[in-house]
């Protein structure tokens, strides 16, 4: 019998490799790794264990769905799942799928009090999914996650508002060791894990974008940006360039010069509000993101086209950038407002005189 050839799978983009088996795609870091995934899940297959295993409890499902129904996601969306499920499930993990009821569900939703938002929304999603999978394939009679009676947390939600010139003028006035960081956040338009990650060889007449951090933990990670588009130059404003001196290493360094945990980081912003707050005379609330929502309202108060505006913030299409980050500031309402006075000014012009009666 002839010898059977070894598969070798192509490496993706993200360099990472990919097979499907009956639609199901199995991801490694090599293609042995992936192929060996996929074998795995053929032989519990085919011994029955993916088919109504008695007592099969939370824990156990979650974390077999996990690999196989989001395998396809990037590394940072994936350790994102992960994160999730270790704070709600991880209380219930040892409790049969059979015997989880609404109370229970109602329960894994505490944990998530004082979450924003869009967390817990993610949260509910996939809380969903995994229970529905679990229902459809018979571990459990319903999904409790779909009860009418049970609500999640609603949330706190992020202000996604551009700072005043007042603001700009304190960051700017205010020396720190998280000043540079925030100033290329504010001028750059670079996203928290971006400049966590920008090193001083990255930066020139233009900053270059090819690397961000992400935390599994308190542990910072190195990955590419969050999509292909976030991997981009954007130019260095004239009013950067006098705050970069002799720049070497991270411009945003942990206590040991390497990158900062996520600990550090939080610990240094509020450090910086203080910072901002005595100079102001009042507090100061500011949130990272909000640094990144002006550049782009600054830019584009300026008349910098929208498909440009795509290309400095790294997003690949337009609607993330007018649904959130494009707020027109006072500089496009004051020309609006010229723009409406001369629009109805010429029409009233062009209009013939009534005649008399």
């Amino acid at each position: 019998m002839p010898r059977q050839k070894k598969q070798v799978l192509k490496a993706r983009k993200d360099g990472r490799y990919c097979c499907k088996y009956h639609g199901i795609q199995f991801m490694g870091a090599s293609s042995d790794e992936a192929l060996a995934f996929r074998d795995e899940y053929k032989r519990r297959e085919a011994a029955g264990a993916l088919i109504r295993r008695a007592g099969l409890t939370l824990g156990e499902y979650a974390a077999e769905w996990l690999p196989v129904h989001k395998a396809s996601v990037k590394q940072t969306t994936y350790n994102g799942y992960v994160s999730i499920l270790e704070r709600i499930v991880a209380p219930f993990a040892s409790v049969p799928l059979r015997d989880l009821d609404s109370d229970d569900i109602a329960a894994l939703y505490a944990k998530l009090a004082g979450k924003s938002a869009s967390y817990i929304h993610k949260a509910r999603i996939l809380l969903t999914a995994i229970l529905d999978s679990a229902t459809d394939a018979g571990y459990m009679p319903k999904n409790p996650a779909r009860a009418q009676s049970v609500k999640p947390p609603k949330g706190s939600r992020g202000t996604h508002r551009a700072i005043t010139d007042k603001e700009r003028a304190l960051i700017l006035s205010t020396p720190h060791r998280m000043q540079l960081p925030a100033l290329f956040m504010l001028f750059c338009g670079l996203r928290r894990g971006e400049v966590l990650a920008l090193d001083a060889a990255d930066v020139g007449e233009s900053v270059t974008v090819r690397r961000a951090v992400y935390f599994v933990g308190n542990r910072p990670m190195i990955s590419t940006p969050k999509t292909e588009a976030g991997i981009r130059a954007v130019p260095v404003p004239s009013v950067l360039r006098p705050f970069l001196g002799d720049l070497t290493g991270l411009v945003a360094k942990g206590s040991n010069g390497s990158y900062m945990t996520e600990q550090a980081f939080q610990r240094g912003w509020e450090s910086y509000l203080r910072a901002l707050s005595k100079a102001a005379g009042h507090p100061v609330s500011i949130r990272p993101h909000d640094l990144r929502v002006s550049y782009c309202t600054a830019i584009r108060d300026a008349g910098v086209e929208i498909h440009q505006a795509m290309i400095w913030m790294g997003h690949a299409d337009e609607k993330m950038i007018l649904h959130i980050y494009d707020q027109p500031g006072k500089t496009r309402e004051t020309e609006a407002r010229k723009l409406l006075d001369a629009a109805f000014g010429m029409r009233n012009g062009m209009q013939t005189q009534p005649e008399t009666p």
